[in-house]
């Protein structure tokens, strides 16, 4: 399989001819057709001089190179809808030992130092009767691809010396970090992190040269006025042949000299540890690794370092693994005929750093499943990475929580529900099951709370930045979780409920989750909610800091005020936002399922606000109740199409018109 074949296969395209087609314009100019694409980089001296001389290029490369060897590479086959592993494929012991002096874990470091430090990685296939048999590195900066204007890669120019060799496309596996100018060769981080690398190194230069003359210039000498110019000059050659590293601390005698005075640098020069940290930050930021993996010694806490631990896998690792399996499923697996038969991918299942967030997804999950999604299709959507499951992809009847009477529930002391008085039971019954949602998940946002308190407490303890760890992914998944399984819940109650009372028969109809409508209200609520819940978590942490600042107290005993706050809002901001939540999805679900049989049916339906008619109701919505909209308009607030807000228990009513 040729590249042309193969950059088909990676973009999905079925490709049956070897030319371009009729009318398709060159990628490849004639001016560069059939010559060796040349680089101005350097990957050899990017080891010599950002590998071998910054510890920061060093640590960053080490931590990538490897974790991401540490991860086994798996030969799976399909197996109708599954897939399996296939431990006798030949391309198993293969990736296991890609050749007779280098294991996978020798093979994988390469690779990603090549990748990291060059922008490119280059693996040599030794071919016996078609089928690859070894895997060599290259050394990037002796092999060059080919372009073409009619297979848009000829194949790669090597050449050692005197040694050339022009090598076939398929002899090639070519991994890049895009390079936006060119197809052909890939773009280096360290290239980006140049700058930042040349300071960091000048910096330690410069505290080498200075430590070795005691930290400080030792002599300042000031001449007599008598002398004239080039009796200066004779002097100040005189004094520099004197004055170097062996002459430390020696007396220096020099006759008409005036004075000497003892000199010391002050405070901003000797200041070099804020400009290494500085580029610390810089170079960590270009390679993708946190700057608290990359430093030993400082105020480095559990929960931080199991944090940056899994950002590193989430946003650097991963992203490399999937990129070295695809493109060794693209250069391997043609070889055998095996391309829809089989895949080679990265078995991440004994990686600890990413099992907290499996917790995470494992609970979303939960939710999900409970509210009716099919086991197999949440699988696949959260990358639990578990097989199918036989009748998984069947959709279950949504879990609606006990009511607060009920004794499955009684344990969970949930809030105590408003009284409503003369009201129908329709409305106490969609009181009660809105209660039992709140109680089942106050605690969920509770741990979240919990959980991003203390890692702020844990951040501005070791004095690193505490406001990213109030991370708007851990509202993302929790609330879009919420929302989906209340809606669907809901929405299917409100659903049958509302089509039973305008059809004699009931109609066979059902409420649509994924419906536009309702993916769009999810988005565009949980976008809107994420932020104001973490705007205002940020606001009450600055505002407590600011208070233990001004009354003097150490970080330590404001790192405890930061997490005697986020055990307050476990208690009482806990359920205020479920509360909050679950009052938005319940008047969501019925405008929503309002609104799909109003289409479905061809019916013109009205809404009814009904306030909830006690002393906590507020005034703008008590003022409202009784009041009846078209479907498709606000109400008299002119905001609102369906009861919301903070603590919001009002509900709305919907009835065929007439």
């Amino acid at each position: 399989m040729g590249w042309k074949e193969t950059l088909g296969a990676w973009l999905g395209l079925e490709v049956k001819k070897t030319a371009p087609a009729k009318g398709a314009l060159p990628f490849v100019g004639a001016s560069g057709d059939g010559r060796a694409v040349s680089s101005e980089w350097s990957t050899e001296k990017a080891i010599s001089e950002g590998l071998k001389a910054s510890t920061w290029v060093y640590t960053a490369c080490r931590r990538i190179s490897t974790a991401l060897a540490s991860v086994p590479l798996v030969v799976q086959k399909r197996t109708g809808d599954e897939w399996q592993p296939d431990p006798q494929h030949p391309l198993q012991a293969l990736l296991d030992r890609p050749n007779p002096f280098m294991s996978r874990q020798d093979m994988l470091e390469r690779w990603a130092l090549h990748l990291e430090l060059g922008g490119n990685a280059l693996w040599h296939k030794v071919l016996v009767q078609g089928r690859p048999v070894e895997l060599w590195p290259l050394k990037p900066d002796e092999v060059k691809p080919i372009p073409s204007r009619l297979a848009f890669i000829a194949g790669y120019e090597w050449k050692q010396g005197s040694d050339r060799r022009n090598l076939g496309a398929d002899e090639v596996l070519h991994w890049q970090f895009v390079d936006p100018s060119t197809p052909y060769w890939g773009l280096s981080p360290l290239k980006a992190a140049a700058s930042a690398v040349d300071t960091d190194t000048a910096a330690v230069r410069w505290n080498r040269a200075v430590l070795a003359n005691d930290g400080r210039p030792s002599l300042a000498v000031f001449l007599s006025d008598s002398l004239d110019a080039k009796e200066q000059e004779t002097a100040a050659r005189f004094i520099q042949g004197q004055i170097d590293g062996n002459s430390v601390r020696k007396a220096l005698v020099l006759g008409g000299a005036s004075k000497a005075q003892p000199l010391s640098l002050n405070a901003a020069e000797m200041d070099w540890l804020e400009g290494r940290r500085m580029s610390r930050e810089e170079i960590g930021a270009v390679f993708g690794v946190p700057p608290v993996l990359m430093v030993a010694g400082e105020a480095v806490t559990f929960a931080n370092l199991d944090a940056a631990k899994r950002i590193l896998w989430e946003d650097t690792v991963v992203p490399l693994l999937d990129d070295l399996c695809q493109g060794l499923g693209m250069g391997l697996l043609p070889h055998y005929g095996a391309e829809q038969t089989h895949r080679i991918v990265a078995d991440l299942s004994g990686v600890t750093a990413l099992q907290d967030n499996m917790k995470e997804r494992a609970q979303a999950a939960v939710l999900l499943v409970n509210a009716g999604f099919p086991i197999n299709a949440v699988n696949q959507r959260l990358a639990l990475g578990f097989s199918p499951v036989d009748g998984g992809d069947v959709p279950r009847q949504p879990v609606v929580p006990s009511a607060p009477g009920n004794p499955a529930t009684k344990a969970r002391a949930a809030p105590p529900r408003m009284e409503r008085k003369d009201k129908g039971d329709p409305i106490t019954e969609r009181l009660a099951r809105m209660d039992a949602w709140i109680a089942e998940l106050k605690g969920r946002v509770a741990d979240v709370l919990l959980a991003q308190g203390n890692a702020a407490a844990s951040a501005y303890a070791s004095g690193d930045p505490w406001e990213p760890e109030l991370s708007l992914d851990d509202w993302q998944v929790l609330l879009e979780a919420i929302h989906t399984a209340v809606i669907e819940s809901e929405g299917a109650v409100a659903y049958t409920a509302l089509l039973g009372s305008i059809t004699a028969g009931g109609g066979g109809g059902t409420f649509d989750v994924l419906a536009d409508g309702v993916t769009e209200w999810i988005d565009r609520h949980v976008g809107d909610n994420i932020k104001l819940i973490t705007d205002t978590s940020k606001a009450a942490l600055r505002a407590e800091i600011k208070q233990g600042v001004e009354a003097g107290e150490s970080t330590r005993d404001i790192a405890k005020r930061i997490r005697a706050l986020s055990e307050d809002w476990a208690g009482y901001r806990a359920d205020r936002i479920a509360r909050t939540e679950v009052g938005s999805a319940f008047g969501a679900a019925h405008q929503l399922s309002a609104e799909q049989i109003a289409a479905e049916e061809g019916v013109r339906l009205v809404k009814v606000w009904a306030a909830t008619g006690d002393s906590r109701t507020r005034d703008a919505h008590a003022a409202m109740d009784g009041e009846q909209v078209a479907l498709d308009e606000p109400f008299s607030n002119g905001t609102m199409s369906a009861p919301a807000g903070v603590n919001c228990r009002c509900v709305t009513l919907y009835q065929p018109v007439g």
